[in-house]
């Protein structure tokens, strides 16, 4: 085989070999968390966002968490609605992104993000937590919920029932828990 031959060879297989390197590397965070810690990357669209802080009644001045932020866009609407809002997410791609449009839209001040694990997020402070978190994980988040929120602070789940708890409302999907003493 002629030397141009094998080095064409060596060239397309360094390249392939990047090209995998890279997609590991880029996609892990974003495939990672299905596996037991959360839920894969699904932005919400612009009336589901609008619907989850219209059902949990987010006023201004209100401290706020969305466990599992994903690009922000949750925890951006809080802000734009005077909250105080707070994004947990596991993905630090999804976290600088977050961030960077925190700061265009103008409530940098307002929102700000964690990359880290919701499991690790102290909730006793907040008014309102949304989620939109797999069916696997919410009997686990219930019983963390039930232990860490005050009375009167409200949960929103996006698409998937705590499997104790039964909503105060619902709206397309959207539901609304309240809690009492431990409970909703």
């Amino acid at each position: 085989m002629a030397p141009f031959v094998i080095a064409l060879y060596v060239v397309v297989l360094v390249l392939m070999l990047l090209v995998l390197l890279s997609a590991v590397v880029f996609l892990t965070p974003f495939v990672l968390p299905m596996f037991g810690r959360g839920a894969p990357y699904v932005p919400s669209g612009r009336r589901t966002t609008e619907r989850m802080l219209d059902l949990g009644e987010l006023k201004p001045g209100e401290r706020m968490v969305d466990l599992g932020s994903g690009d922000g866009r949750i925890v951006i609407a809080a802000a734009q609605r005077g909250a105080q809002a707070h994004g947990v997410e596991i993905n630090p791609w999804l976290i600088c992104f977050s961030r960077m449009r925190a700061r265009w839209t103008g409530v940098g001040t307002r929102a700000s993000f964690r990359c880290g694990s919701l499991w690790a997020e102290p909730l006793g402070a907040y008014d309102v937590v949304t989620v939109y978190g797999l069916g696997p994980i919410m009997g686990k988040l219930e019983r963390k919920l039930e232990a860490e929120l005050k009375p009167g602070a409200r949960v929103v789940s996006h698409a998937f029932h705590f499997p104790h708890w039964l909503p105060v409302k619902e709206n397309d999907g959207v539901f609304l828990y309240v809690m009492k003493n431990g409970r909703p």
